[in-house]
């Protein structure tokens, strides 16, 4: 299977460049910081369940060999992004008080809130060092580039979890202003794995740009997945509780629906402490209203976008525009 096959090539030299690039940096007397690090990356002794599925910088390396040239060239961008996106779970996990991920305690957990936002900053410093090392592999005019293009994507983070932490006050949350924050919570930072590929591999403004929507189409249908499996999930899939967005009072976008369209939905909603039996009313609520069936229809057009933009880029498939798109299949279409 070209998927299994790419991700058994890709993966283990992701992990061992990361590695790598970490252990080349100079921490001088604060080696305990450099611990933390590796702990949140993964790398502890037996620590596999603690790395992430390195799916970003995955998708670096796809759509530059999809353009039919050699993905080493991108792997600095790849390393930048994922240590970028790792910088973005530290930091998210300290603003939603998370003591878990992964199973395994987080950083601020473990290590306090003063140190786990050091080591973010550590991390986001880190993550452009390593873009820039397509200095190197693509010349300085790329490097200087991908620096601009990275920090305008770190903006539009920002601005995602601004209006993330905002809809928890916010009692009256639109559903525009809920998907300009997975935009940027979520999508953004695909959509720049994405483009970097391309960007990376050489190729024209208008390929890059496509490259860019089809990760945006991504994101956006993998985060609205999200949401809907994060109530009508199955607990021996996921590993949650059901309707555990419910529980956790959570503002997805099947609960703003609800909020709209539902006055059952919204007396539920407002109820404080709501009982197990409750909390299945609601999901029953929100099913009843047609939340469920919008959702999957949100989830459906963005899927459809990203398969079109697919079909565009790479109307001849080798290896790994093939994986690419088994990937993006797999991706859209999880119960877990």
């Amino acid at each position: 299977m070209a998927l299994e096959a790419a991700l058994a090539r890709l993966v283990p030299e992701i992990e061992d460049r990361l590695r790598a690039f970490l252990d080349d940096l100079d921490f001088g007397q604060a080696g305990a910081l450099k611990d933390m690090l590796v702990y949140h990356m993964g790398w502890g002794a037996d620590d596999r369940g603690g790395r992430g599925k390195r799916v970003r910088p995955v998708l670096t390396l796809l759509c530059a060999g999809g353009l039919g040239v050699d993905y080493s060239a991108a792997l600095p961008a790849a390393l930048g992004i994922e240590f970028l996106h790792n910088f973005t779970l530290i930091h998210d996990d300290i603003q939603d008080q998370s003591p878990l991920r992964h199973g395994r305690s987080t950083l601020w957990a473990r290590w306090g809130v003063a140190q786990a936002v050091n080591a973010g900053d550590a991390l986001f410093s880190i993550a452009q060092l390593a873009m820039l090392g397509l200095g190197e592999t693509c010349g300085e005019d790329v490097a200087a580039r991908a620096a601009r293009e990275m920090n305008r994507v770190c903006l539009h983070l920002t601005q995602g979890q601004y209006l993330d932490l905002a809809f928890e006050a916010d009692h009256e949350i639109d559903l525009a202003t809920y998907m300009a924050m997975i935009r940027g919570k979520t999508a953004a930072l695909i959509a720049f794995s994405s483009a970097m590929g391309g960007i990376a591999a050489g190729a024209d403004e208008e390929t890059v740009l496509r490259l860019s929507a089809y990760g945006e189409s991504l994101g956006m249908a993998f985060q609205i997945q999200d949401d809907a499996l994060g109530i009508w999930g199955d607990p021996q899939v996921t590993g949650k509780s059901a309707a555990s967005d419910l529980l956790a009072r959570k503002k997805s976008l099947p609960v703003l629906y609800g909020l709209r369209e539902s006055e059952v939905f919204r007396a539920l909603w407002h109820l404080e402490d709501p009982t197990a039996d409750q909390i299945g009313a609601m999901a029953a609520a929100l099913e009843a209203c047609g939340a469920r069936r919008y959702v999957h229809e949100q989830a459906e057009g963005y899927t459809r976008r990203a398969f079109d933009h697919l079909a565009h880029l790479f109307p001849q498939q080798n290896e790994d525009a093939t994986a690419l798109a088994a990937l993006t299949c797999r991706l859209l279409n999880r119960d877990y």
